[in-house]
């Protein structure tokens, strides 16, 4: 059966792989996505868009102007369709505000024909986020992830990598002082467990372990209580998200735990139903309930929670807060995926 990809919010730069317009309120198809093809990460930054598809292949779409997408052409300043590169065997993905980032674990070595794991950077370089272009790691690589100026991966033998802007404590007390970091660094931090799964916000780093043991670190200040209102524990975790202010964690029995900054939208409407996937913005969220239901809140100013009109007077200020907004979708919903004030819904039609 074949795949759409639906897409809304933001879209001046051609973000959403559609036609550029700056606001697209109700999911329209990006017919340049194949039809074959799956979605196994995606990711943006500030006006662009990363896809890794089922494959391996990475596709992209959006603003062109810092070189955020590779080397490009004069005179194409931005991609208003999702292209496939050439970078293929891709495992992971992540996008600061004007730059990317890819990890490819098993990349062959021209030398001896062995294999290494590589991380590769393209973009604008402000806080050495963007300092290289491509190294070798010593491990493969388990989870990755990107702030606003930052990036961190996690090794599979545990080890916590980062660089980018370092002064925030985001990438660990021992770097905050050198204020930037251009190159994969070894976070020297008293992390008391092995974590998994590392998410960003514009300032912070978020680890978590095994969701067996549930336990959970941040590196940052305390910002909007992020650190001070963390919860014990996640165990039983099923999904980590984070917002730039915020940290959102989707649980095995459909609950959802968040805190962090909450004077513009509270972060949970009341009586929330069992939730089955997430994924969240820069400033909104999105989640598809246990019964196949695609809802929405958060900042909704670009049309990333859809069309608004049925709210009426529940949404100030354009916050989704409080409540929820239903967005219809036609088929089987089977990938959800938000980024900089832009939504993603991969759905399974039959024809």
């Amino acid at each position: 059966m074949p795949y759409r990809l639906y897409v809304f919010g933001s879209n001046g730069e051609g973000q959403l792989g559609i036609e550029a317009a700056d606001i697209v309120q109700n999911p329209t198809i990006a017919h340049s996505w194949p039809a074959e093809k799956g979605i196994s990460a995606l990711c943006g930054g500030d006006n662009h868009t990363l896809i890794i598809a089922s494959d391996g292949s990475l596709h992209h779409a959006g603003s062109t102007e810092k070189f955020q997408l590779g080397p490009v052409s004069s005179g194409q300043p931005k991609n208003h369709h999702f292209k496939r590169t050439d970078k293929l065997g891709v495992n992971f993905c992540a996008a600061a505000c004007e730059s990317s980032a890819y990890i490819r674990n098993g990349a062959p070595k021209m030398v001896d024909g062995s294999t290494v794991t590589t991380i590769s950077i393209e973009g604008t370089d402000h806080w050495g986020e963007g300092a290289f272009g491509t190294l070798e790691l010593p491990q493969p690589a388990i989870d990755f992830a990107a702030g606003n100026w930052h990036y961190v991966t996690i090794l599979s033998n545990g080890d916590v990598l980062g660089w980018g802007k370092s002064r925030l404590d985001q990438l660990g007390p021992r770097l905050s002082a050198q204020q930037r970091i251009t190159k994969p660094t070894l976070i020297e931090e008293n992390i008391p467990f092995r974590p998994v799964k590392v998410v960003c916000g514009k300032e912070f780093t978020y680890l978590a372990s095994d969701p067996s043991a549930g336990e959970h670190h941040l590196l940052g200040r305390d910002k909007f209580s992020l650190r001070s209102t963390m919860p014990e524990n996640i165990k039983d975790w099923k999904q980590i998200g984070a917002t730039w202010h915020a940290i959102f964690v989707l649980f095995r029995n459909g609950s959802l735990a968040a805190w962090g900054k909450e004077n513009m939208w509270k972060l949970l409407p009341k009586d929330l139903p069992a939730i089955e996937q997430i994924a969240v913005g820069s400033e909104h969220v999105l989640a598809l309930t246990r019964d196949g239901k695609l809802i929405s809140w958060g900042w909704g100013k670009h049309g990333n929670c859809g069309n608004l009109t049925m709210l009426d007077d529940e949404v100030k200020n354009d916050m989704v807060s409080g409540v929820w907004n239903n967005i219809d979708i036609p088929g089987t919903i089977k990938a959800i995926c938000a980024g900089f004030c832009t939504s993603f819904v991969l759905t399974e039609n039959v024809e």
